[in-house]
């Protein structure tokens, strides 16, 4: 979908998406959830303070399908689905969907319509900050405005972690013709970085600021060469250390079959289009064949796909209404532990035993070797953060900043449908995006 197109679907629909005025965590619901229809906010009550709320609240719900979502089980389908399935945890069990999964991507063909919704949750996030500033609660008013900004920020992490260098986003200039800035994969990072600033000094909500620090030292990790990777993962580490391990910021789903629900349980579990994988393309992570608890794939219980492809029941998402972490405490371990590692400190495999201890995990040696150390800590990223919208900007920095081959770290070689698997190491916007006059396509494609 274009900016236009998407500019004007928030302008006329409010999809009302999530439970919270000020935090999204799987402890707080809302009805609203679990409808069909969503509501319908005229040109008249959006310019009041009550049309600012329905923003707010649609832009939260733009973002967790964004992350995680479909809409009555219908695609654009979240990114934590196709990123994953450009990368090595998912595998394709529906005729169609081989593009992404053996990295040849097709970008007018399903599940590349993903893009639409990066649209979506942009346009209607930076309506809603616009809506709020312009009319504000009485009270509360700030702390909306930062959990906003920080929405932003992940979203924009988001699309620099899964997309190409040079991507197309509405500049939020003019209502009327509305147009698109493109934007080079570090400007992205450069932006987010600027909006968790500005979510930080809105609020003192925890829950708020905890999540939009950990997003700033995500940003700021992702935004390193390997010429700054140490010093930039020692910033990151600084950011994040006060956080509890035990803190988890999520998004939240209904559990009506026709309201937004979580797009892996709809589409890999309740109906198996896609599926679980082992060690994908040679270089993929052992999944399955660890028997590690973080990954909730049960080895005994094998069914066709889709397609007749036979794989283990996942049930990392055991229901429509299961929430999907975009941060949390473990994260930050993860970041010190990187930073430990960049900058020499031996601490960086106790900091990963202490986060493995908290689940009854027992604690790893360091491997004898620098990259194999790389490998482990990128495995407990992988298994830390399966499924969550991680594994891909994972995989692009072990190529970017560690410079690792493509084909070392990606799925490669023979693909298991036929064929061989292609080169395509990122996500492009959809077909849709060529008709928008402002963008002529990627820059570069590169990881």
């Amino acid at each position: 979908m274009t900016i236009r197109r998407t500019y004007h679907a928030a302008l006329a629909l409010v999809a009302i998406a999530t439970s919270t005025g000020l935090v999204a965590c799987d402890r707080i619901k809302n009805p609203l959830l679990e409808v069909s229809t969503p509501d319908i906010v005229t040109p008249d009550k959006a310019s009041s303070a009550a049309g600012a709320q329905s923003f707010f609240i649609a832009a939260q719900g733009d973002f967790a399908r964004l992350v995680g979502g479909d809409r009555g089980g219908s695609s654009p389908l979240g990114l934590n689905l196709t990123g994953g399935l450009l990368a090595d945890e998912l595998i394709s069990t529906r005729t169609g969907t081989e593009h992404i999964d053996n990295r040849s991507i097709v970008p007018a063909t399903f599940p590349a319509d993903s893009w639409r919704q990066v649209g979506a949750a942009h346009t209607r996030i930076t309506r809603a900050i616009k809506a709020l500033e312009t009319y504000p609660p009485a009270t509360g008013g700030n702390d909306q405005l930062a959990l906003l900004h920080a929405y932003e920020g992940m979203t924009l992490v988001l699309v620099a972690e899964h997309y190409c260098n040079g991507v197309p986003l509405w500049n939020g200039e003019s209502d009327l013709n509305p147009a698109t800035k493109t934007f080079s994969t570090a400007e992205l990072y450069n932006a987010a970085i600027a909006e968790f600033n500005k979510a930080l000094s809105l609020t003192q909500v925890t829950n708020t600021v905890n999540f939009a620090t950990i997003g700033k030292a995500r940003a700021t990790l992702d935004a390193a060469t390997p010429a700054t990777l140490a010093a930039s993962a020692a910033s990151a580490a600084a950011l994040v250390a006060a956080i509890p391990t035990d803190y988890k910021f999520n998004v939240v789903f209904g559990s009506s079959t026709a309201g937004v629900g979580n797009a892996i349980y709809d589409w890999a579990n309740s109906t198996k289009n896609f599926g679980a994988v082992d060690k994908e393309g040679g270089n993929g992570l052992d999944y399955i064949s660890s028997g590690d608890p973080r990954i909730k794939v049960d080895p005994t219980k094998v069914s066709a796909g889709q397609d007749g492809t036979r794989t283990p029941a996942l049930n990392q998402y055991p229901k429509l209404d299961a929430p999907v972490t975009v941060a949390s405490g473990i994260e930050a371990r993860m970041i010190q532990a990187e930073s430990e590692l960049a900058n020499g400190n031996p601490n960086w495999i106790n900091t990963l035993n202490s986060a493995r201890a908290t689940i009854g995990l027992g604690p790893l040696v360091p491997a004898a070797t620098a990259a194999g150390q790389v490998d482990q800590l990128f495995r407990e990223r992988g298994f830390w953060m399966y499924l969550t919208a991680h594994r891909l900007g994972d995989m692009r920095r072990l190529v970017r900043q560690y410079g690792r081959g493509i084909e070392t770290v990606y799925p490669t070689g023979s693909y298991f449908k036929g064929g061989t698997y292609g080169t395509d190491a990122v996500l492009p916007p959809h077909q849709d995006e060529f008709n928008n006059p402002n963008w002529s396509g990627c820059t570069d494609k590169a990881p």
